[in-house]
């Protein structure tokens, strides 16, 4: 960590210690990995590439990606330097202002809270495909006690079993290259496919460009948790070291898990046949002559369901940590036990899971609806915050007398990268006022997110007149 300046970095790790540092760079990237690479992947691709055709698939996953690429490297600089569980949430509340880190903090748990039954009721739905006769809540409950066993024991442990949890994922995919690949020269099946599906029947963009540019934010939110592996900042062996070797890990992880799959995808499989409501990644084995295709790939996507479950539970449950340690959450969940779990913060956010669960069965079209739509531009709003508490603590760095040359993990690009993060995401909020599927997230969000800190703003004020 640099020397100087030192005493904002030293007041943020100050309200976030207590938990046990004992997670490795592989464990850590690989909680990132287990958080993004699921049903955006293994399902939303087949959407994508049946909407904007093969060239239009790559242009819209590289899209995600390259925002993806430049909020990891805003958040890295951040990160390395101020390693804490909290991220983005202790960032903004010292470098903007307790307002906007008391928002940040509330949309990011809620965003992650809300995703975990998401997740559980698409493992009980592939559950009922494979067991037809067995009712959906006995997976849900079955499946909520497993991942709540697994996040209640020490970090060490934890990791060890993300780790093997997140790697069944990327197995798959090494797989499903090794057979494509096999397909494409001709070593697997009757004929080598070559690469003719790229720019037959229409070529690369058979539906224009307005279905490219609709896609792109489809394809940008698979990339959605790449930034989940942060809450691990404050229980990494050694952050100097960890982090920047987990961030570069995840980032060209995610880029080669996602692009080559599709370059794959897309050779081996027609636009057309993109199936919307199976998985393409099923299909392809079909192709291969693997008879229990359908069955290995919902195994699979079921571990990649609850692997993404058991990431958000554990990046929640510091979230909710973290704000308990700045006074923005009731002060119980900021507790830990003798294992140095904050296992308050993660009852607290199960109990959350289980409502929300709960109310996505009996008020679908209400509660559940308001849920899901306000945390549908949480993403867009972490990072366009990640970019602008890095510009912030560059400006007060040097201001304070810091060398940049001492930063460990420096921004490469440095302000280009932040400024054209910002830009992206602002063009995101722009795509999703013209789509119909993603409007209502801007028009219930944003409301929300500054009732959030109207709120926080007047009782902060409040308390300080000593009303």
């Amino acid at each position: 960590m640099s020397k100087e300046p030192k005493k904002d970095v030293e007041d943020i790790l100050e309200k976030s210690e207590g938990l046990q540092r004992s997670m490795k760079t592989h464990q850590i990237m690989m909680l990132g990995i287990g958080g993004t690479i699921g049903t955006g992947l293994f399902l939303g691709s087949g959407y994508v590439l049946q909407q904007a055709g093969p060239g239009g698939t790559l242009i819209a996953y590289l899209f995600g990606a390259i925002i993806m690429y430049l909020m990891m490297f805003c958040l890295g600089e951040l990160l390395v330097e101020m390693p804490v569980a909290g991220t983005v949430q202790a960032y903004a509340t010292e470098l903007i202002n307790p307002s906007m880190g008391f928002t940040v903090g509330w949309v990011k748990w809620l965003s992650y809270a809300i995703t975990i039954p998401s997740q559980l009721v698409a493992s009980s739905i592939i559950m009922k495909n494979i067991f037809p006769n067995v009712n959906s809540m006995i997976w849900i409950i079955g499946f909520t006690i497993l991942l709540f066993i697994m996040n209640a024991v020490p970090s060490d442990k934890y990791g060890k079993s993300s780790f093997i949890f997140s790697s069944i994922k990327f197995i798959l995919i090494v797989v499903f290259l090794i057979l494509g690949l096999g397909m494409i020269t001709g070593l697997v099946g009757k004929e080598a496919v070559g690469f003719r599906n790229f720019v037959n029947d229409g070529g690369l963009f058979p539906n224009g460009a307005k279905a490219v540019i609709m896609t792109m934010m489809t394809a940008a939110f698979a990339y959605g948790g790449a930034d989940i592996f942060a809450a691990a900042a404050s229980e990494s062996e050694n952050p100097e070291k960890d982090l920047p070797r987990a961030i570069h890990a995840t980032i060209w992880g995610l880029i080669i898990a996602y692009i080559a799959s599709l370059v794959v995808l897309i050779a081996v499989l027609p636009w057309r046949s993109a199936d919307l409501a199976g998985s393409p990644f099923a299909y392809v084995f079909k192709l291969a002559g693997i008879q229990s295709a359908e069955l290995i790939v919902n195994v699979v996507v079921l571990t990649s369901a609850l692997s993404s479950a058991n990431a958000f539970i554990y990046s929640s449950t510091r979230s909710l940590w973290s704000m308990g340690n700045f006074n923005q959450a009731p002060k119980f969940v900021s507790k830990v036990n003798g294992k140095k779990v904050p296992m308050n913060a993660l009852i607290v956010t199960m109990l959350f899971a289980v409502a929300a669960v709960i109310s996505s069965i009996v008020a679908p079209g209400t509660v559940y609806l308001f849920l899901t739509s306000i945390i549908g531009i949480s993403n867009i709003f972490i990072y366009i915050l990640y970019a602008v508490c890095l510009f912030i603590f560059r400006k007060q760095y040097k201001e304070k007398g810091g060398n940049i040359e001492n930063i460990k993990f420096k921004t490469p690009f440095y302000p280009v990268t932040p400024a054209l993060l910002i830009a992206l995401c602002i063009i995101l909020f722009i795509g999703m006022f013209f789509d119909p599927t993603q409007k209502l997230a801007l028009i219930l969000g944003i409301p929300t997110y500054a009732a959030f800190y109207i709120g926080s703003t007047l009782y902060n004020k409040s308390k300080k007149q000593g009303l």
